[in-house]
């Protein structure tokens, strides 16, 4: 019962915590399709108004030019003609004005494409206004130059029609706010007959302020001459105010302004720049981490390689004056010399070194004790092939000892023996354990090889060798093996575990550049050459399987430092 409700609780704790997962990522998409959706939309109203402004620009522009060829042409026109023009630039203004749209760059419109074309009709239209008042105030005034008119009696009518629309726009003013008293909160609410009779007024008073506006203006400019000359004079040459017609386009600008700001504070927006930036940086780093261990590989599998590979060889004996001598191999066709247990008789005089784990069973009488390294004088060496924390074993009488890979089922173990001397290069990875004479010290030294290309090719520069006489217990996985040399043999790196030192050693490439490549494969495979050498290695090597596929970066890292040591 109690098995059932676990199963229970946990298949509704998990599909709970599914449920809510569902529910974060869900909203995460809606929240950043809609931020998406806001900025894209924006930008494309932006790009809008300003292609809005930059066609106006080029318009009025163009608008401009025509006005001051057109009204300078007039300079000694007659006064009908000069009438006939005033008249018609007046239409046209009455005409423009009657498209204005309340509201056309702050409402919401449908798509970009109908903000595109209200944009551009509004920004046209202001523009061609701007123009038309600018002509039409100085047709105004070059008429009344050319009319002769008494310039009192023109500036009293002038004033007159100032304060008759200065009147009317105040009488606008107070109608305004009689309804507005009246009508406090009708007004202001659409649907009723007070706000539109407010809207009818405040478009009246529009135009009231426009007409003031220009009867205002008309004064003034009546009023300068007259205080400048008694007789009138033709006005200068006709010439566009750039600066009233840029500010005719100040609505457009400040949709722009406004629309840039509503970008600013998407987050999308702020982070699209920076992104683009880097973008090109990281593709290139992408990319260069792609080729570049491509490029690194070829190079070394058709470049360095073949080279190593038409180096003479390697041979301790003769490199490092060491007089070799080969090891007794098993019978013909049985390399194996490992097993799930061996068992060793220890001599009187004799010391065994060994890992407890690997120590099944030995006699009662054999006296024992922890040795904390394997050599004093290669701490560093025993420490990193783990050699630490050995029992150290020995009897005054003849022992049995029996010794198994008790920890790892897949693990075997061989006994080496090492006759005097002979000379072992031997990776202290494999070793488990060694029989040698208790009085004698550890014939263990190590030699450096920098000069060599097939030592740095494999990143084995240094090589721990073994002198006889010596036992050594190897462990190796799914087995060990022991082959002579003859006229050359290859095998993977990764399972060599020791060779002797008459052996002629080199590297050879791996057959195919493809496993190669893909990490299946490694560069270079060991191979031994010698009529009486020997070499040593295990079946199944878990180090260096998969070249390239470690587990983590800091495991392959101290793999290759491993290696460099000839650990």
């Amino acid at each position: 019962m109690r098995q059932l409700l676990t199963a229970i609780l946990r298949f509704l704790l998990r599909h709970a915590l599914q449920f809510a997962l569902f529910i974060v990522i869900l909203l995460a998409g809606r929240l950043l399709l809609a931020e998406w959706r806001a900025y894209s939309a924006g930008s494309e109203a932006v790009a809008a108004l300003r292609l809005a402004a930059d066609g106006a620009d080029d318009h009025g522009a163009g608008l401009a030019a025509a006005a001051t060829a057109r009204v300078n042409a007039l300079q000694h026109a007659s006064q009908a003609a000069i009438a006939a023009r005033l008249a018609h630039v007046q239409a046209q203004l009455t005409a423009l004005r009657a498209r204005q749209q309340p509201s056309l760059f702050t409402l919401p419109l449908p798509d970009t494409h109908t903000l595109a074309l209200h944009a551009q009709d509004e920004a046209a239209r202001r523009v061609e206004i701007e123009v038309l008042a600018q002509e039409a105030r100085y047709l105004t005034s070059l008429q009344a130059a050319l009319k002769g008119e008494d310039a009192r009696h023109t500036l009293a009518r002038l004033h007159a029609q100032h304060v008759q629309a200065y009147a009317a726009l105040q009488n606008n003013l107070r109608q305004r706010r009689e309804l507005e008293a009246r009508h406090p909160l009708a007004a202001h609410l659409p649907g009723n007959d007070a706000h539109t009779q407010l809207s009818r007024l405040e478009a009246e008073g529009q135009r009231l302020r426009e007409i003031n506006l220009q009867a205002y203006q008309a004064w003034q400019a009546q009023r300068a001459r007259t205080g400048a000359a008694t007789h009138a004079a033709h006005p200068a040459p006709f010439a566009i105010d750039e600066q009233a017609l840029s500010g005719a386009l100040a609505p457009v600008h400040a949709a722009i302004a406004a629309g840039e700001s509503q970008l600013a504070r998407n987050w999308i927006a702020r982070w699209r720049a920076p992104v683009m930036d880097v973008a090109p940086t990281a593709a290139l780093l992408v990319l260069s981490a792609i080729l570049l261990p491509l490029i690194i590989k070829a190079f070394f599998y058709f470049v360095l390689a073949p080279v190593a590979a038409r180096l003479p060889p390697l041979s301790i004996a003769r490199e490092l004056q060491l007089a070799g001598s080969s090891l007794p191999l098993p019978p013909q066709g049985e390399s194996r010399i490992s097993a799930v247990s061996q068992g060793l008789l220890l001599q009187p005089g004799q010391r065994m070194l060994i890992h407890p784990e690997y120590l099944q069973s030995s006699p009662v009488s054999s006296t024992k004790r922890t040795q904390w390294l394997l050599d004093w004088r290669f701490p560093f060496t025993s420490l990193a092939a783990g050699m630490v924390a050995l029992t150290h074993l020995h009897s005054d009488e003849q022992a049995c000892v029996t010794i198994s890979a008790s920890d790892d089922p897949l693990l075997e173990v061989a006994v080496v023996h090492l006759p005097a001397g002979s000379a072992l290069v031997f990776q202290p990875r494999g070793l488990v354990g060694l029989v040698c004479d208790s009085n004698e010290p550890l014939a263990i030294s190590s030699h450096w090889r920098l000069g060599s290309l097939h030592a740095w090719l494999t990143l084995q520069l240094r090589f721990i060798v073994f002198r006889g006489p010596v036992t050594l217990i190897v462990r190796g996985c799914r087995g060990v093996r022991l082959e002579r040399a003859g006229q050359g043999r290859s095998i993977s790196q990764s399972a060599t575990l020791g060779f002797t030192t008459d052996v002629l050693y080199s590297t050879l490439r791996s057959e195919t550049f493809i496993p190669y490549l893909r990490g299946q494969q490694a560069l270079l495979n060991d191979r031994f050459d010698g009529d009486n050498g020997v070499y040593l290695y295990e079946e199944t090597p878990r180090h260096g399987k998969q070249p390239g596929k470690v587990g983590s970066w800091f495991e392959g890292f101290t793999d290759a430092i491993l290696k460099v040591f000839g650990i």
